[in-house]
Formats: structure tokens, C-alpha cells, sequence
């Protein structure tokens, strides 16, 4: 399984755009380690069914924070100290530990209403530990309010990763583990959706398609996750051992129930080749380490090999590091501002502006035609918008998701982690591409049958969208 997470980043101290908090455990900087939630042609009625379903396993967390939010102004590492809150008011939450002793004491700015609320926080923590209908120990319930309080923030990428799940997170973006090398993404109704096959593959030999929702792994439900990584742990597995996976494939309205045997799978996520005479071709599948580095060896192999012009396959990519995708950018344009930044750190606005910094390693001549679609996300968005802004590139395919926000990632001293929504990007002219994604030059959907399959299985009559590339390209080399 795919599941796009990522290897720490240690960021260049004169990276701009990688500088850590004060005080703070190193964050890794990036887009998101998940590929955002994207839209499916799914009825209301649908949706919100789904919705319901999965609204009672979060219940509990939502309704504990609901009260908490104002603890953002003092962070969560409370959670590591006492067993049980002892003390609420006058602005001060106190947890005592068995000795009966204040082992730890939050004190709070005298805001309007925070009296209140921590009165009824102390109201139904009692209500909830004393009659809910399994008991709960108090460090469980402390740690339902830390997940929670992460979980229900205002962004779909703010959430928490228990230690499993971080340790998922950073093996996958590594590019080598154990499992069946599907790519998956969770939808906005919350259904988990092959949206790549890898090559050579468990799953390209199984038959996976594209769009197909993985619903149950060994009999359990996928219900009762929401992240992607939670998937993967429940997927990966001793190579050679066979994992049972229930899918639904909407296309044929059916289940298919299949053992897919694990195996070692290695993912490289840039490929490259000469298409024609002139024409060179890169995939990329994510922005993960060392993809800028692989990334300038196939633009300067291309060249040598007669390459005027390139088409960059971004589709299904949904996005990775932030740094490798400035890094790309570096390779092809010559020192600039490719985006102005906008956030928050240690309790301050910042702005800032990213650059690349080195001389273009191409021809200024050399003309770019960028696939997407709706699966392309963050990284992939900012990139494509770059070079579209500075008229260097031809945006075909399908208009993309809309990720224009980053994150970073504190791992956090039990090895769990949280991923917080911390700026907004710009692209040159301006625009913020967050909710709204690129609207390609050209847009062009793949026919049903073709959409099932795995782009690296499209023959060139079936891709329509790299043909029209082509053709574009074509009439430059005249």
C-alpha cells in the first residue's frame, strides 16, 4: 500500500521556508503527508449517510474538545503529566497525580469566557468518566482530548498520528516496504480510493482498478479508521504472506473479495523516456526524498538525448515535500520568487516569499506540457502554477484538487505526532489555488475504461491526455 507518507526532513538553516519553530522538535516541512481528501461523483443522500456512519466512532472526541479548543493557546504536552484533572478556574487547569499532589498546572490568559469554559470542561469530564458505559481510566481520557482536540480542528490536514502510524508515515515515503502497491487516497465521504497501481505490483497482478474503494482488510472494516496510514497498517504485513481485501468497484456496482500475496515493493516514483524525436516524457507519482535529485538526472539525460521540450506526467500525484518541490523549480528556472508564503508560528503572522535561487539548467526555449487531474494535489498544484504563471507550461487534463495550503509535523516524545495546517501559498500572479485547484489549458477526461486503469498501463490510442501533450509540443518543434 502507498499511502504517501514521508522521511524526516532536516531543512537548511538558510531555507527560508524550512525554518523550525523556537523551542520545538525539528518538523518535518511539507504539503501534508496524506494526499487530500478529493471529491467523488457521489449523491448528497450518499454522502451524508456515510457521514452518519462514521460520526458515532468520533463521537466521544468531538465531545470532549468541543470545550478544550482554547488549550491550542498553550499546546498539548499536558497530556504527558498526572492522571486526573484536579482543579478547574481562575483561568488554571490542574492535574494531580496519585500522591494527590499538583503534578502539572496550565494557566490560561484571562480571555472572556475561559472561566466558563473550563467549568464546563470539569463538568463533563466528571459526567463522562463516571457514567459512560465502559470505564475509562483518566490517562485514556486524556488521551481521547489530545487526539480529539488535534482531529477536529478546521482543516482536513491537522490530525493526529499514533506512533504506528508515524512510523507508517516515514517508511512509505522511503519508497521500499512490505504490502501490495496500491496508492490510495480517502475521499471527502470518507471511503478509501485506488487512485495509481505500482508497477509490477501485487495489486497491478491482482487486477485492482482505479476507483475502487477498499471497504474491509481481513474481514475488518475500514469504517472504523480515518487515515490513511491506519489503512496501511492494517495492509502491510511479513512479505510473502497473503492479506484478504473486500473492494467495492462502483464502476460494476459489486464486491470483489480477493488474497493479494504481500511482497517487497519498491516505487519509483520518477520514471523517464524519450517519446518522440524532441520530446521527452517524466513521471513523477510524489514528491518524496530525493526527487529533485532524480528529477534534474532525467531533465540532463533527456537533453543529451535530443529533448527540446517535455511533458511532466503529475497525474494522481498528490503532492510530498515542500523542499523538493522548490528544488525541482530550480532546475528549471533561473533565480526568482516562485511564491509568496503566509502563516503562523510560535503564536505569530509571518509572510515570506520562497525562491528559486540557482541558474536554470535548461534552454530558455524549452517549453513544458504538465498532465494532471483531479488526483493531483499540494506540491504537484504549486509546481504546475508556477509554470504557468511564468508561461513556461501547458496545464492539460482534468482541473485539480485544490490543495493550496502546507503543514508541519512535530513527532512527539512517545513517537506519536501531530500534522498542523501552518501557511497558505500564492503563486506568482497571486492566486491561491486552496478549495478551487488549476483549470488546465486543456481540459480532457480519459473515457470510462481508460480512467479504470493505471496510467503506466495506458497505451498511447487510451491516454488522450499525453497524446494531446504531444501534439502540443509537436507544433513547437515546427
Amino acid at each position: 500500500m502507498q499511502e504517501q507518507p514521508q522521511d524526516p526532513y532536516t531543512p537548511n538553516q538558510d531555507d527560508p521556508y524550512a525554518q523550525p519553530p523556537q523551542n520545538q522538535q525539528l518538523p518535518v516541512n511539507r504539503f501534508g503527508v496524506y494526499p487530500p481528501k478529493f471529491p467523488q461523483d457521489t449523491d448528497q443522500d450518499e454522502k451524508r449517510a456515510r457521514k452518519r456512519a462514521i460520526r458515532w466512532r468520533v463521537f466521544l472526541a468531538v465531545f470532549l474538545t468541543a470545550t478544550i479548543t482554547f488549550l491550542l493557546t498553550v499546546g498539548i504536552a499536558y497530556v504527558l503529566y498526572g492522571d486526573a484533572i484536579r482543579e478547574l478556574g481562575g483561568n488554571r487547569l490542574s492535574f494531580s497525580d496519585e500522591g494527590d499532589g499538583d503534578a502539572y498546572t496550565l494557566h490560561f490568559p484571562a480571555d472572556t469566557g475561559v472561566d466558563d469554559a473550563l467549568t464546563k470542561l470539569g463538568e463533563v469530564y466528571d459526567l463522562i468518566y463516571e457514567n459512560y458505559i465502559d470505564e475509562i481510566t483518566h490517562a485514556e481520557l486524556i488521551e481521547i482530548m489530545t487526539q480529539g482536540l488535534v482531529d477536529n480542528m478546521d482543516s482536513p490536514y491537522t490530525f493526529y498520528l499514533s506512533a504506528e502510524d508515524n512510523q507508517a508515515s516515514q517508511d512509505s515515503m522511503s519508497g521500499e516496504y512490505s504490502g501490495i502497491g496500491a496508492i490510495v487516497m480517502m475521499d471527502d465521504t470518507g471511503y478509501f480510493v485506488v487512485n495509481d497501481v505500482v508497477m509490477n505490483s501485487p495489486a497491478e497482478e491482482a487486477g485492482v482498478a482505479i476507483g475502487d474503494r477498499i471497504i474491509a482488510v481481513n474481514g475488518k472494516t475500514t469504517m472504523d479508521i480515518n487515515d490513511v496510514s491506519q489503512l496501511a497498517n492494517m495492509i502491510r504485513g511479513e512479505i510473502g504472506t497473503p492479506v484478504n481485501i473486500t473492494f467495492f468497484r462502483p464502476s460494476e456496482n459489486r464486491e470483489i473479495v480477493q488474497d493479494i500475496m504481500r511482497k517487497k515493493i519498491t516505487n519509483a516514483s520518477l520514471t523517464y523516456e524519450m517519446l518522440q524525436e524532441g520530446i521527452g516524457y517524466i513521471r513523477l507519482t510524489e514528491f518524496s526524498a530525493h526527487a529533485a535529485e532524480n528529477f534534474e538526472k532525467a531533465v540532463l539525460d533527456l537533453m543529451d538525448t535530443g529533448a527540446q521540450h517535455l511533458v511532466i506526467d503529475l497525474r494522481s500525484n498528490g503532492g510530498g515535500y515542500a523542499y523538493q518541490c522548490i528544488d525541482m523549480l530550480d532546475t528549471l528556472l533561473p533565480p526568482q520568487t516562485i511564491a509568496t508564503v503566509e502563516g503562523r508560528s510560535d503564536g505569530k503572522d509571518y509572510t515570506e516569499e520562497w525562491k528559486t535561487k540557482k541558474a536554470a539548467l535548461v534552454p530558455e526555449s524549452m517549453t513544458y506540457v504538465i498532465l494532471l487531474n483531479r488526483y493531483s494535489a499540494s506540491a504537484s498544484e504549486l509546481f504546475s502554477g508556477v509554470l504557468r504563471d511564468l508561461d513556461k507550461a501547458i496545464l492539460v487534463g482534468e482541473q485539480t484538487y485544490g490543495k493550496g495550503v502546507g503543514t508541519l509535523t512535530w513527532s512527539l516524545s512517545d513517537n506519536s505526532a501531530i500534522q498542523v495546517t501552518t501557511f497558505e501559498y500564492f503563486l506568482p500572479k497571486g492566486e491561491s489555488i486552496n478549495k478551487i485547484g488549476l483549470v488546465p489549458d486543456e481540459e480532457i477526461v480519459l473515457d470510462e475504461e481508460a480512467g479504470k486503469k493505471p496510467i503506466n498501463q495506458l497505451s498511447l490510442e487510451e491516454d488522450t491526455q499525453l497524446a494531446k501533450a504531444i501534439e502540443l509540443l509537436e507544433k513547437l518543434l515546427k
